[in-house]
């Protein structure tokens, strides 16, 4: 299932790993560790419930990442990982544990499967929302909001920065985009940041990212200690944190809404081609790839589902 709430700012809000259902057909053949799902953004819809503050369009996934991966390209689920987060279908956890029981994984046919039902409905709803909000602003800017365990053994570094920002070095936003949202944690204590670290950017941005037309683009990888009591199942919210978090985070939000509805084509053009001269973008989107329908089964208000049904045993 996908919602979407529809706003009118230029400003859109993606949560692709928010999602915790898993299909019976596929949950009975999950691992004790891959049940635990510890690598979701745990209550990130919590934090994000910053819609109507802001007037801004959240689209997200119900649907576990440890079923399909809305963040990773569609097209070849035998290709390499792509950073940050690893194949189409998981099969293995951040740390490298086994998702699924021994022989269970899911093969060529199943991924397809899931990708008609869960992965091509998605990002249809995405690019809908996309282009309803190109005809209403010049510029409009997307944020592939996730977040993860502080420590990761073998996937983070020593302790993540609260903050992780990522621009494809660059390449998927203006600078003022990034420097304005950056700029909204200067100064606050317990606020790390980090811009183009471990994380540059995921499908999501490579796919939409298109400055030099009005479409930016950054990931947003939120630290869990930042808004959770325990990095750990239940995984609880812990209410004081995620109330900091909101007033930092809508401050930062309202700062790029306030930037993108200013006419800035002549200056992102500049700077973009500069970049491009510079040999550090190499954005030539001719703008989106349509790759599949989406039904919607109910609507309410400004906010629509897009459900499709789950997929059988077997």
């Amino acid at each position: 299932m996908i919602i979407v709430e529809k706003g009118a700012s230029p400003l859109i809000l993606c949560l692709p790993h928010s999602g915790v259902d898993i299909p019976p057909a596929i949950e009975t053949r999950l691992s004790a560790t891959g049940r635990l799902q510890a690598d979701i953004s745990w209550r990130l819809e919590k934090v994000l419930d910053i819609a109507r503050e802001l007037d801004a369009t959240i689209i997200r996934s119900t649907i576990s990442r440890y079923v399909i991966d809305v963040d990773q390209k569609g097209e070849n689920p035998d290709e390499p990982m792509e950073a940050p987060f690893g194949p189409l279908c998981p099969t293995s956890t951040l740390d490298l544990k086994r998702i699924y029981k021994a022989d269970e994984e899911p093969g060529f046919v199943e991924i397809d499967q899931r990708k008609l039902l869960f992965y091509f409905p998605f990002h249809n709803a995405l690019e809908q929302e996309i282009g309803r909000l190109r005809k209403l602003h010049d510029q409009v800017v997307l944020f592939d909001c996730q977040s993860i365990r502080s420590r990761i053994r073998g996937f983070v570094e020593g302790e993540l920065p609260v903050i992780n920002i990522g621009t494809g070095e660059g390449s998927s936003c203006a600078d003022g985009v990034k420097d304005a949202f950056a700029g909204s944690f200067a100064g606050l204590s317990g606020f790390s940041v980090s811009i183009d670290g471990q994380f540059k950017g995921g499908h999501i941005l490579r796919r939409y990212a298109d400055p030099l037309r009005g479409l930016h683009a950054m990931t947003l990888v939120i630290a869990q200690r930042v808004y959770l009591r325990h990095e750990s199942p239940p995984f609880e919210p812990d209410k004081a944190r995620i109330a900091r978090l909101k007033t930092v985070l809508i401050d930062g939000f309202s700062k790029i809404i306030d930037w993108a509805k200013i006419d800035r084509t002549a200056q992102v053009c500049s700077s973009l081609q500069t970049a491009k001269q510079e040999g550090v973008c190499s954005s030539d989107n001719a703008g989106i790839d349509y790759i599949g329908p989406a039904e919607t089964v109910a609507a309410k208000g400004n906010d629509e589902i897009f459900e499709a049904p789950l997929p059988s045993a077997g």
